[in-house]
């Protein structure tokens, strides 16, 4: 008879002498809308050509301009531009060229563009890159040609 009483209890919600209470809990949900834009290069690849003449004492500089178009669901797109540290340096902030036959030689650089921008959809937009090597960089280094290559990234 008090196993029915019970399994009655229960059936109906009715407290059950011992019987464990319930318990809450609170849940956080949150989302992230990633951007509907969707960033290009016109072409890829492009280069600069600095032409050093030691005699000068002037930081050597280069410019030459990247286009980019950006379409997707908004008017205007937000763009960001990032460097890898190129074949030769250590980091985005540290590149270095390397001399074409002469592998041991190195010749710091650095690499100038804008690190983000916005731009309106569908309109291409050019983006100046320079790069710069400064005179106590070049002042010892050997002569002959130096090289190295950079992918830049574009987001989204």
């Amino acid at each position: 008879m008090v196993r029915y009483l019970v399994v009655a209890a229960v059936a109906l919600g009715l407290a059950v002498p011992g019987a464990m209470a319930a318990d809450g809990h609170s849940l956080t949900v949150s989302a992230t809308v990633i951007s509907n834009s969707n960033c290009r290069f016109s072409t890829a690849a492009s280069s600069l050509a600095l032409n050093i003449d030691p005699a000068s004492g002037a930081a050597a500089a280069a410019s030459g301009t990247v286009s980019i178009r950006c379409v997707g669901s908004p008017a205007t797109a937000l763009w960001s531009l990032a460097s890898n540290s190129g074949l030769y340096g250590s980091s985005p902030a540290a590149l270095r060229m390397r001399h074409a036959i002469n592998v041991t030689e190195f010749l710091p650089y650095a690499l100038a563009f804008p690190a983000n921008g916005s731009v309106p959809k569908n309109v291409w937009q050019d983006l100046t890159v320079t790069a710069t090597v400064q005179p106590a960089d070049y002042q010892n280094a050997a002569a002959g040609a130096y090289s190295d290559a950079v992918s830049l990234s574009l987001l989204p």
